[in-house]
């Protein structure tokens, strides 16, 4: 693993393997006073002109293309492990289609954290909740069908209607489970996640995108910690008129005094091209002018 440490204050919560912890250093998450949510963390790539998609350019679109790097690849892996569960906007699952064109089952692939998540830190199966206010979602992609995770979606009275009448014309061997967040045709994301933590038992829960997502749960203070791969790179705007590449960040637009900033946890580098960086959310701040 040639991930190496330049910083690292983390939390010193979790029994990593010797190697790991010699590369990283200690990892964990601060006690929280507020238990009605999970813990939130998210983890994207962004270029170093901020952004995070070759968006116009049809199965090249993603975090992979942005990224190319097997630390990064680890480092997803390493968090993935850690978390209860993963939050998956329905558009990445489509946005992202994969080698079959099936899209990616969001699973951990690095045995070694694999065996760590489940016979050290005694987690259950990832939990790969998807995310969607319409409900149209394709039941055949891998994250359904794959043995790896438990495909849950999360959604709004109205997209539950849609998914149940999906599902009865369907013989799912592992039909997904449908989680109401709140009434109507959107999904409420502060009663939704007040569920989940309250009566599924997500305590950690890992954003793994898109940008609208994110920026949502940013916009509305719910986004705890940021795990940033800056990809030394610069991608520039789209090949294709009237298509823009999203940053990582959505349509957020804040004024200097609203602006949130982030503390830095711990900043590690895989030679040449990739830093990594860990970020807390502290919200607004003033300084002395």
């Amino acid at each position: 693993m040639p991930i190496q440490r330049c910083y690292n204050v983390s939390e010193d919560q979790y029994p990593l393997p010797a190697h790991i912890r010699e590369s990283y250093g200690p990892f964990g998450f601060p006690n929280r006073p507020d238990l009605t949510r999970p813990y939130i963390s998210a983890n994207f790539v962004m270029s170093l002109d901020g952004r995070g998609s070759f968006r116009e350019l049809a199965g090249r679109a993603g975090g992979k293309e942005v990224s190319r790097s097997p630390d990064d690849r680890w480092l997803m892996d390493f968090l993935r492990a850690h978390h209860d569960a993963q939050l998956v906007g329905a558009s990445t699952l489509r946005d992202e289609p994969g080698p079959d064109s099936k899209g990616w089952d969001y699973g951990i692939d690095d045995q070694e954290l694999f065996a760590y998540r489940r016979d050290v830190l005694k987690l259950a199966p990832q939990k790969i909740i998807l995310l969607t206010a319409s409900g149209e979602v394709d039941l055949s992609m891998n994250v359904f069908t794959s043995p790896r995770v438990e495909a849950w979606i999360l959604t709004g009275t109205t997209g539950a209607e849609a998914l149940r009448a999906q599902l009865e014309s369907r013989q799912l061997v592992r039909p997904p489970k449908i989680v109401v967040g709140s009434e109507g045709k959107n999904v409420d994301m502060v009663p939704a996640l007040r569920l989940l933590r309250q009566e599924h038992g997500i305590r950690a829960l890992l954003c793994e995108g898109g940008p609208t997502v994110y920026g949502g749960l940013l916009d509305q203070q719910l986004i705890d910690e940021d795990f940033r791969t800056i990809s030394f790179q610069v991608i520039g705007r789209a090949t294709q008129p009237g298509v823009e590449r999203p940053t990582t960040f959505g349509n957020l637009g804040f004024f200097p005094e609203s602006a949130p900033w982030f503390r830095l946890v711990s900043l590690h580098y895989a030679l040449p091209y990739h830093a990594f960086l860990r970020l807390r959310y502290e919200g607004p701040r003033k300084f002395n002018d």
